[in-house]
């Protein structure tokens, strides 16, 4: 696996807040998108959050609009997740509101894919 698909643990920052059609989203895509957020997520000394991580996550946010791409997306990072020990959780789970994001839950390495819902 590539360092790449550490950051999909990002996608699950953005994962809860829209509403669209089916599922479409692939893991490729998810990956993709949080390459730009892995040098924060690996916890590289005094990083923050840039704007491509940041707009990388609003589109991830976008792409994942419906609960069965939310679900599809955690799958997809919970699955990358496992071959990275380097990424700092707690950070993953600061991620969305450090990028004004707002989801409905926290991001962890044992979080429940099928918890992941619509915002309220």
């Amino acid at each position: 696996m590539s360092t790449s698909a550490a950051v999909a643990v990002l996608l699950l920052a953005a994962l809860a807040a829209a509403g669209r059609g089916a599922a479409a989203l692939q893991c490729g895509q998810v990956t993709q998108l949080m390459a730009p957020c892995m040098p924060y997520l690996t916890g590289a000394p005094g990083m923050t959050p840039y704007g491509l991580c940041c707009n990388s996550l609003g589109v991830l946010n976008q792409l994942a609009a419906t609960t069965a791409d939310r679900v599809a997306a955690c799958n997809c990072v919970k699955a990358a997740a496992g071959g990275f020990p380097a990424v700092d959780f707690t950070r993953a789970a600061g991620l969305p509101a450090a990028c004004g994001i707002s989801i409905s839950f926290t991001i962890s390495p044992n979080m429940d894919c099928n918890q992941v819902t619509q915002d309220p």
